[in-house]
């Protein structure tokens, strides 16, 4: 367990954030099915995409996955049309979480794929072959996981026969679909899009042999709800920039600042914030599209002061590395904040917001749960469970915190 804490409240430095990792995952099967010489600049750190650098580069057919969903969803397409017997497994907790919809989709184009324990789930084998589209209209509407429409993507130009994938395109998170098409834009790849029907041509034209990857757009939004708070800011972010592929980069608004200014220079943005401003909030949320930063703004926004907000898009919560729907409820509730849902909505009451001082937020062993909450060290020190989470995705994080002003102690792990 640890004690966050930041004494003055004044944030100044340069921060080098985590690249994507979303874009390092892709690009690395992308490498692997179809360019073996591309040389991938600043690739990720996070463990996640790190095991899948090792499982890509490794001899063996025993692929252990962990805790990486999206290491286990698109290996388990690219070992569909791999030739050998493979064995995919992971983590307790990834062996819940559902896989039936990907499988089921890549058995239309022939893939051999057995259910070693619970139907639906991992552990998994396949036996990898020849993968064939049966119709010039491939369907799958029905599948509601943009990782899983990724994956499929991803093997495309590999699957016999001309086709159009048929897809849902209100799916959530369905701008990571959009990212996986500017990847394989990005390795020579012709996509194509009408509406619901995406194409993606056999033909490869890409002459480069370097590929810098950009920062990621969820880990700066921590640095934003940290700006948000504090009572003055000079922060700089190298690489990141309004143009960059992730979508995400709409969120930058959701909350706002009159005294918070967004300079793009010198290949980055600066944030400045010198006086305390008047805050804006947008009354009606939606993380449809980026629900991995539903949480950092559910936990900023009733510390700027705002009472009542309604969030959507929180449906997937659930099936993360925790419960993250569960989770965010119960660190809310522990600044006295309710969360509750009403059909599609969720509605977040702040009106009895209070953070004490070294209040404890339980990690459930997820990273974005111990990264959403460490911004309200900058009102209060707080106390955070397991440290160690991070590494998922942001293994610099409270390296980064230290080098602007935080102090991070060590404390006992039992509470009286």
């Amino acid at each position: 367990m640890i004690r966050l804490s930041h004494p003055s409240s004044v944030v100044k430095g340069d921060v080098k954030l985590p690249s994507s990792k979303s874009i390092s995952n892709r690009l690395l099967m992308l490498q692997k099915l179809y360019e073996p010489g591309v040389f991938l600049d600043n690739l990720s750190e996070a463990n996640d995409t790190q095991l899948l650098a090792r499982i890509l580069s490794q001899d063996s057919h025993h692929l252990d996955v962990e805790d990486a969903g999206t290491a286990f969803r698109f290996l388990l397409a690219y070992t569909a049309v791999t030739p050998g017997e493979w064995i995919i497994r992971g983590t307790e907790r990834l062996h819940q979480r559902p896989i039936a919809e990907l499988v089921d989709a890549l058995r239309v184009f022939g893939a051999d794929i057995e259910y070693l324990e619970n139907q639906g789930f991992a552990p998994i084998k396949v036996n990898g072959t020849t993968l064939c589209a049966s119709a010039k209209l491939m369907d799958v509407t029905a599948v509601k996981s943009s990782q899983f429409i990724s994956a499929l993507l991803l093997i495309a130009p590999m699957i016999e026969g001309e086709f159009n994938l048929k897809v849902n395109t209100k799916m959530s998170s369905y701008s990571y679909v959009q990212l996986t098409i500017s990847c394989l834009r990005r390795m020579g790849f012709t996509v194509f899009i009408k509406g619901q029907y995406l194409g993606v041509s056999k033909q490869q034209k890409f002459d480069g042999e370097y590929f810098q990857i950009e920062p990621d757009w969820t880990s700066f939004y921590y640095w934003l709800s940290i700006a948000h708070l504090a009572k003055e800011v000079d922060l700089f972010f190298p690489g990141l920039r309004l143009d960059n592929m992730s979508k995400e980069r709409t969120k930058l608004y959701d909350v706002g600042n009159k005294a918070m200014f967004f300079e793009e220079k010198n290949g980055g943005i600066r944030v400045t914030k010198k006086e305390e401003g008047s805050i804006e909030v947008v009354t009606d949320l939606n993380y449809t599209q980026f629900p991995d930063s539903a949480m950092t703004f559910a936990m900023l926004i009733p510390a700027v002061g705002k009472k009542n907000v309604n969030l959507r898009g929180l449906d997937s919560l659930k099936y993360k590395e925790c419960n993250r729907e569960d989770a965010l409820t119960r660190h809310l509730a522990k600044m006295g904040v309710k969360l509750t849902k009403e059909e599609e909505l969720w509605k977040l009451d702040a009106t009895q917001f209070d953070l004490r001082p070294d209040t404890y937020f339980e990690t459930y062993g997820d990273h974005r749960m111990a990264m959403c909450v460490a911004p309200l060290a900058v009102l209060q020190p707080i106390l955070i469970e397991d440290k160690e989470v991070v590494k998922k995705s942001y293994p610099h994080f409270w390296q980064d915190l230290k080098r602007v002003g935080f102090i991070v102690e060590e404390e006992a792990k039992g509470l009286d």
